[in-house]
């Protein structure tokens, strides 16, 4: 059995306990549609019939709070910019990743430890002690990778309200102008998302076209991983069956809206 993690779990955690959920995660630099994604993304699940619980990066209560404050500044280094992330993972991971992978849901979570590792090795951190350092996180079912260019992600970015400091990398770049300081901070990412994708196996999914094209190329995606964990037409035949038996065989009213109840939850099903 392969182990649920990339080195040991977070203290209290049982590597062989079985984790009946799936995890799936959405990478990409920031533009490329991760968040509109998620949101489908959930959304068809949830009507299939599925549980999921979604997360992204500074949502925990330990230290989301706290980094989102320190971002208002300019003056957090990069070694405490990455133990920030890191607490704010390892909170998420223990308290909302795990509990709900434990409970059969789907996690959903734009963005995943691929990002920071990302962030923090174009700052000059060690890539070897990164993936030490991210050595508790649970391995994922599916790493979707939206992908695009940098020509591309410009008028996104710019369309969204324009470039932000820690984004553009202005933190550690030298560039006079944030324009110059996002291609070349966003160009050194797009090369380290690469040489991750080759680790960790990623699937690439190309972000440039429209949203619509991009959620069908996901949903086919995902729908291999979570397929089994689809409610089937066999697990509603009893009560579906059970519409028919209980109406009055002389009602063809009554016998007409079973019927037609019935196909419309095949006609779900077969959707799905």
């Amino acid at each position: 059995m392969q182990n649920p993690y990339y080195w040991v779990p977070v203290p209290g955690v049982d590597i062989h306990e079985p984790l009946t959920g799936k995890l799936i995660v959405l990478e990409g630099t920031d533009g490329v549609g991760r968040s509109t994604q998620t949101r489908m993304m959930r959304n068809w699940l949830e009507s299939s019939g599925l549980p999921v619980h979604d997360t992204g990066l500074r949502r925990g209560t330990l230290a989301g709070r706290h980094i989102r404050e320190a971002k208002e500044g300019h003056t957090m280094g990069r070694h405490t910019q990455c133990l920030f992330y890191a607490t704010d993972f390892a909170d998420r991971l223990q308290n909302e990743i795990i509990p709900a992978l434990r409970s059969g849901y789907i996690v959903l979570t734009d963005r995943y430890i691929y990002s920071l590792i990302a962030r923090a090795a174009v700052r000059g951190l060690d890539r070897d002690w990164l993936r030490k350092l991210y050595g508790f996180a649970a391995r994922p079912d599916l790493i979707l990778y939206l992908n695009t260019s940098i020509d591309k992600l410009l008028p996104r970015v710019l369309a969204s309200g324009g470039f932000d400091y820690w984004e553009s990398g202005m933190d550690h770049l030298g560039e006079e102008s944030m324009y110059d300081a996002f291609v070349k901070y966003q160009s050194a990412l797009l090369e380290e998302f690469e040489q991750l994708s080759e680790e960790y196996g990623f699937v690439a999914i190309d972000a440039g076209r429209s949203i619509g094209e991009v959620f069908a190329d996901l949903k086919h995606k995902v729908k291999a991983v979570v397929e089994e964990m689809t409610p089937r037409a066999h697990e509603f035949t009893e009560f579906v069956g059970e519409i028919g038996p209980a109406r009055d065989p002389d009602d063809e009213e009554t016998g007409s809206m079973a019927e037609r109840l019935r196909d419309l939850l095949f006609s779900f099903l077969e959707d799905k």
